[in-house]
């Protein structure tokens, strides 16, 4: 549609005027189209500058979040070549589950609210409008089940190099996957996998990620506004909802490709300098109760050690701890 590649080449020089006369040349069409195709992006929300003999441009701090917006940041080879961005969605790894198991690997559902959204245990993900950044990955590993968890870890760790690179902070990581900045959750994380019946292998995965960019505290359910936080918190000006999908796919794809070239244990050497936890005094709730430890480290396969009050050490894969005593 020329529509769509109007917008994707007003991406790429994003903040700069260029010249109707020029789209119209570079795509191939008239002028009239490209107008039309100006008035229908505007039409769609976009803040789209023009001035008379000086050309169309969009808006710096426009955060229109679009597919060409995405696209014009990525680096990557697979993960979100193919995508497709939405209003509102149910829940983004549930879309993917349903509408698109047979996508490509790299395949990327992005949505602007989710009504639905799903957290870790069964829990309910905040997701209101105009604050945050839903996203969900279909990935096809060669892992075992029991290596899922590496994708996790992979997302936690690419989640704090992307905030690190668009807002220019270092947030930390809480065992499994709470992306923390000062004690305030700013992301979850939950990773689903679908298994072959016959082999018991994973067909395929889907890494859902939701991200707080700025939250209005009174459209949060009243259990988590203690608890959550927002890039907006930390930095005077969060980045664009685009630059930042387009930053955390670059940095999903490169741990994953760490993780599927040298194994696990350059990706368990980054996730270990990320933990905030490290030496700390925890809460640890756990299927058999509940008991306060220290947290000393992290083996090869990511599970958290612990040492309780006896000295004795445990080796958590599963459950939850608490930092907040």
């Amino acid at each position: 549609m020329v529509r769509d590649e109007v917008l994707a080449a007003l991406e790429r020089r994003r903040g700069e005027y260029v010249s109707g006369e020029a789209l119209a040349e570079q795509l191939g069409v008239s002028r009239a189209a490209v107008w039309k195709a100006i008035d229908r992006l505007r039409a769609d929300g976009l803040g789209i500058e023009a001035v008379p003999g000086g050309g169309y441009r969009l808006q710096t701090g426009d955060d229109s979040l679009t597919d060409a917006a995405v696209l014009a940041g990525l680096r990557t080879e697979a993960l979100g070549r193919e995508l497709v961005v939405l209003r509102e969605t149910g829940s983004t790894n549930t879309l993917i589950k349903r509408s698109y198991p047979t996508a490509r690997h790299g395949f990327t559902a992005i949505a602007e609210q989710q009504s639905a959204g799903r957290g870790r245990l069964g829990r309910a993900f905040a997701s209101p409008p105009g604050g945050g950044l839903y996203m969900s990955v279909l990935l096809r590993p060669s892992l075992p089940l029991s290596q899922l968890n590496y994708l996790t870890i992979a997302a936690a760790v690419a989640v704090c190099r992307a905030i690190h690179e668009t807002c220019g902070f270092m947030p930390g990581i809480k065992w499994v996957n709470d992306v923390l900045m000062e004690g305030k959750k700013l992301c979850g994380i939950l990773t689903e996998a679908s298994i072959e019946g016959e082999t018991g292998a994973v067909d395929f995965a889907v890494l859902g990620i939701g991200i707080n960019l700025r939250l209005d505290p009174g459209a949060l359910p009243p259990e988590v506004r203690g608890v959550a936080g927002s890039l907006s918190d930390f930095c005077a000006a969060p980045p664009r909802r685009a630059v930042l999908a387009a930053a955390i796919l670059n940095h999903v794809e490169g741990c994953y490709r760490l993780l599927c070239t040298d194994g696990a244990a350059g990706l368990i050497s980054q996730y270990r300098s990320l933990l905030c936890m490290l030496g700390k005094t925890v809460r640890v709730v756990g299927p058999h109760g509940a008991y306060t430890a220290e947290a000393v480290d992290v083996d090869e396969d990511g599970h958290l050690l612990v040492r309780d009050g006896d000295g004795k050490l445990h080796t958590l894969s599963s459950g939850e701890i608490s930092i907040r005593l």
